[in-house]
């Protein structure tokens, strides 16, 4: 399997980070290529409406910078893994303009990206410091539509709240724990 692991967080070793190498090294297999970015250590730029996409009826972004490949791979990859803090109620800006880049997916039709592979998994990592658990569940939720419409159908959440800063031990939390083991074996059977 093709496995793509995508880190928002601006921190390369806080609780995002942590969680997303304790997946990724869950799903560490001779069989599975895994390929992980930092986005934050990358150069990149948000979408800028030149409606070249559209135009051109691509879904190839015409803003050549490091997010291109990632943009390309994630057409491609069986399973994405995307990770990030939640700052002012929101995906961090590095995985926000992501997911703007990904608008270059409808220009083909314009509507829609169905020429994308289907049946995909998307693993979405949020980590927080408000200690209520279901807090920040809508984002997941805001997301996970996007996500569904680029032919990622099997999407779990994990997330980990009550993390402040470069508090790592958040990943001994049983409740993250349990869903690293649970979306793992979904993944690998």
């Amino acid at each position: 399997m093709n496995i793509l692991a995508i880190n928002g967080s601006p921190k390369r070793n806080g609780t995002c980070s942590t969680i997303l190498n304790a997946l990724v090294d869950r799903l560490s297999a001779p069989h599975n290529k895994i390929t992980q970015y930092n986005l934050n250590s990358l150069n990149i730029h948000g979408c800028q409406e030149c409606f070249y996409c559209r135009n051109k009826k691509t879904d190839i972004c015409a803003y050549k910078d490091d997010i291109s490949e990632i943009l390309e791979m994630a057409k491609k990859t069986d399973i994405m893994i995307i990770s990030t803090p939640v700052f002012y109620s929101d995906i961090s800006a590095q995985l926000k303009c992501f997911i703007d880049r990904t608008w270059s997916y409808y220009g083909i039709t314009g509507t829609s990206a169905n020429h994308l592979k289907r049946n995909r998994t998307l693993v979405f990592i949020l980590s927080y410091g408000y200690n209520n658990s279901g807090i920040y569940d809508q984002l997941y939720e805001k997301y996970k539509v996007y996500f569904n419409m680029f032919g990622f159908d099997n999407c779990y959440l994990i997330k980990a709240y009550g993390a402040q800063y470069y508090k790592t031990e958040i990943i001994n939390n049983n409740e993250v724990s349990d869903m690293i083991d649970f979306v793992s074996d979904k993944i690998c059977n």
